[in-house]
């Protein structure tokens, strides 16, 4: 199937501008899609348009359950109405990235969780986060858990808090130590809210890369 069939109206996405005065990355929506053509809204920051224009080159993201997407283009053409728009040409491939290959990034915030059992939730446990990704995280945590255990997870984000189920593909207990590691994976999440976990971790990388660490 065409990529361009995944890019339908109202669909979130990601402008990042790499360089220059408004270097930085933005959340906006699809506003109008043609067979050549794309336009998403004027994104807005600390309530003010993002001025961008025409000619900047633009990275636009985008996800579906499976994988993000993602093509670099320059700014068409500014529109003002019926609402601040940017055209930008579609290019004919995109390039892919499937979820389980989302990069990891050093995170530490805190989490909760609560163990499924068959007699119900357990009581909620502490942890702290190690790092993150779009496909999952990795914490510690005093509590013993169990490989394949399902949890619902507490996660406080820059962007929010986050509630989601997670599945645990390993828990090992640190040597000389009373913590356990656990890696876990979200499970029958929502896109909005793996949108966040994107959001936070490109800032994070963002961050890093201001100081030199990537």
């Amino acid at each position: 199937m065409s990529y361009k069939k995944k890019l339908i109206l109202g669909l979130a996405v990601e402008l990042v501008v790499s360089e220059g005065e408004y270097e930085g990355i933005y959340r906006t929506r699809i506003e109008e899609v043609g067979e050549r053509i794309i336009a998403v809204g004027a994104p807005y920051d600390h309530g003010e348009i993002v001025p961008l224009r025409e000619g900047t080159t633009v990275k636009l993201t985008f996800w579906d359950e499976a994988a993000a997407y993602s093509f670099e283009g320059k700014i068409m053409q500014r529109i003002a109405v019926p609402i601040p728009m940017f055209v930008l040409e579609l290019p004919d491939s995109v390039d892919k990235v499937q979820r389980r290959n989302y990069v990891r990034v050093p995170a530490f915030y805190p989490v909760s969780f609560r163990a499924v059992t068959k007699e119900g939730l357990s009581d909620l446990q502490k942890g702290t986060m190690v790092d993150l990704s779009g496909g999952g995280l990795r914490f510690l945590t005093k509590e013993r858990v169990e490989n394949k255990d399902l949890l619902y997870v507490l996660i406080e984000l820059p962007v929010g808090e986050l509630k989601t189920p997670v599945r645990v593909c390993r828990a090992e207990k640190i040597e000389d130590s009373k913590h356990y590691t656990v890696s876990v994976e979200f499970h029958d999440i929502a896109e909005r809210e793996r949108d966040q976990i994107i959001r936070c971790v490109f800032d994070i990388q963002r961050a890093m890369r201001k100081k030199g660490l990537v």
